[in-house]
């Protein structure tokens, strides 16, 4: 008897801590789209920084007035690694659209990007966010992150994925 009821106590302690963790993470995940859903309809915030080549870049021009996609990531995410080789690969149809690829790296010393967009031929202009005070601008909690603006500079959207229906998000005039 005693046995059983230990054994009942260890699987019940044992779901309860394979369950809070879960219940933590789909807090963290509303907290998170609570953040982002106060820039939502709001003019992204402008922001100047260094890109890989050592030139100062205004996002506000650099976007040209076109629609717009910021990517806030880092060479040692894996999501944002399978997410960047994919914007690097359909890098042509977001320019035949009129969208820009505003890449912003989180963190991390210059000479590493540099060596992962060459190794990994990363054809796309990245931004370098060093001390990471855009993305905190941004109220980027994780990455990878995307803010969709549409060509008023107005964010439409903010997620960790990019959706499929991108452009919808993008043609929005909120």
């Amino acid at each position: 008897m005693i046995a059983r009821s230990f054994l009942r106590m260890c699987v019940l302690l044992f779901l309860v801590f394979i369950i809070s963790p879960l219940s933590f993470g789909a807090g963290q995940m509303s907290f998170t789209d609570f953040r982002n859903a106060q820039s939502i309809g709001k003019a992204a915030e402008d922001f100047t920084l260094k890109d890989l080549s050592g030139a100062d870049v205004g996002m506000t021009k650099y976007r040209e007035g076109k629609k717009a996609v910021i990517f806030f990531w880092a060479t040692w995410c894996p999501h944002c690694r399978v997410a960047l080789q994919k914007l690097n690969q359909d890098r042509a149809v977001f320019e035949q659209k009129g969208i820009k690829l505003i890449l912003v790296d989180i963190g991390e010393d210059r000479g590493d990007v540099q060596n992962y967009v060459s190794k990994n031929r990363i054809g796309i202009n990245v931004f370098l966010d060093q001390d990471s005070t855009v993305a905190e601008s941004y109220n980027v909690i994780g990455i990878p992150m995307f803010f969709f603006l549409n060509s008023q500079g107005i964010i439409q959207a903010a997620d960790n994925t990019m959706p499929d229906n991108y452009e919808e998000i993008l043609n929005r005039n909120n």
